[in-house]
């Protein structure tokens, strides 16, 4: 099916790329550079679909929307968005939008995204909450997109939703959004393991949600019970059924083909699923993250990162992701009362973490593991002479690892990188062109 598409962007280039996109795939545009014009032509019968910019001139077309959904209740709206926060993303959601897509978007999928439009004459969207502006989740990067549009669409739905995500991802956080931001906010937020008595459990709940972080710790025993109330829970009128909400950091389908978590509750958990992202895969929100949290935790508004300390911030590996983030930015807040927190404030951090992590045991089983690839080296080598000799191929092996990680913690900065090596920076430049350390 071809449709005429009501375009509304107030960037000249956005506007003619997706025009000629939408013409080469059949359909028709009129395009403009403001919402007052948009809504002008809906009112008038024109248009079959409308696809819009969030900000034009200042202005969020949000404001415009509830007076074209009043004269055209029928005509699906798609917007896309270059502040691609949750709020957006929630708003869309609040406002029934159709389809939400974050800037930068791939043409296929905003033509894609008219093709489904046009084959819903009325979308189904239940409202979602405006409170759910107080649980935010920070951070703009395209990874978290998908996140932002599923806690859209299932917020004010009935299905059971399966948040899965590493250690401190925010799975906790995304529940509670889904929860506040459709019609069960006014119920229990049920995070109870105890499922022994099924009536009571459904008693408690009364039609709110039931909420389990880690479900795959759940014993048989919790299992069955569980199992259960879910089962039980289908006799109940859909309007008051409660929802299960359930969040795990472990691969449930290879439990289930171990015998570790019974199969057919796997299947009744996981009908909507949510993926959060390490923070790893998250570009750039380490710094909106980190400087919120300082924010959050600070009482005077005038503390900031110093922009070295961001960016060593952002290269370093989050193996707790956000809360690991979050618990250092706090410390840092309490231990350093200046207005600014520096790059060396940070490195300090991180060198106590890294002094903690290697106790005793671990050096040991660190010195037998290179004994032992020390004399496998020394039984495969003859004699060799020059570079490749085994004591400089083992003197690699720590070397190479170690100025990596100074480099790392330092942001790349190579004078710090030697101080904190205790090596001359000459003799660190010399270093890094013998290992090929770029």
């Amino acid at each position: 099916m071809k449709y005429e598409v009501l375009l509304a962007d107030d960037d000249d280039s956005v506007r003619l790329v997706l025009s000629k996109a939408l013409t080469r795939a059949g359909h028709s545009v009129k395009a403009t550079d403001n919402a007052d014009t948009l809504v002008k032509w809906a009112k008038a019968g024109q248009g079959d679909i409308v696809l819009t910019d969030v900000m034009m001139g200042g202005r969020e077309v949000f404001q415009s929307l509830p007076e074209l959904s009043e004269a055209r209740p029928n005509m699906p709206v798609i917007i896309i968005s270059a502040n691609n926060t949750v709020n957006t993303a929630l708003k869309a959601g609040t406002h029934k939008v159709f389809e939400y897509v974050p800037k930068p978007f791939d043409l296929e999928d905003v033509t894609q995204a008219v093709s489904r439009a046009g084959l819903s004459v009325n979308p189904k969207r239940n409202k979602v909450s405006s409170e759910l502006g107080k649980l935010p989740m920070i951070g703009r990067s395209a990874a978290m997109q998908p996140v932002y549009r599923a806690v859209s669409r299932f917020a004010s739905g009935d299905l059971p939703v399966l948040i899965q995500g590493a250690v401190g991802t925010g799975k906790d956080l995304v529940a509670r959004l889904l929860h506040d931001g459709g019609p069960r906010k006014d119920r229990p937020f049920f995070r109870e393991t105890d499922f022994e008595n099924t009536s009571l459990t459904l008693q408690k709940v009364n039609g709110g949600d039931i909420y389990i972080d880690e479900i795959s710790e759940l014993t048989p025993k919790q299992q069955e019970r569980l199992l259960a109330v879910m089962t039980e829970a289908e006799s109940i009128p859909q309007s008051v059924r409660p929802r299960l909400l359930s969040a795990t950091r472990k691969d449930l389908r290879r439990m289930a083909a171990e015998g570790k978590f019974r199969d057919d509750l796997l299947y009744r958990i996981n009908v909507a699923e949510i993926r959060i992202p390490p923070l790893s895969a998250r570009d750039k929100d380490t710094y909106e993250l980190a400087e919120t949290f300082l924010s959050q935790t600070s009482q005077n508004n005038n503390r900031r990162f110093e922009t070295e300390a961001l960016d060593i911030l952002h290269r370093h590996k989050w193996s707790g992701n956000v809360r690991e983030l979050e618990n250092l930015v706090r410390r840092l807040a309490v231990l350093y009362s200046d207005d600014v927190i520096t790059a060396e404030m940070v490195l300090q951090e991180f060198s106590k973490d890294i002094l903690s992590e290697n106790s005793g045991e671990d050096d040991k089983k660190l010195e037998t593991q290179l004994e032992e690839a020390c004399g496998r080296l020394l039984n495969t080598s003859r004699g060799e002479s020059g570079l490749d000799t085994p004591y400089n191929t083992a003197l690699g092996w720590v070397e190479k690892p170690l100025i990596i990680q100074a480099l790392r913690l330092t942001g790349g900065n190579r004078a710090k990188a030697a101080d904190h090596l205790g090596i001359h920076r000459n003799t660190l430049r010399t270093r890094l062109k013998l290992l090929n350390i770029s």
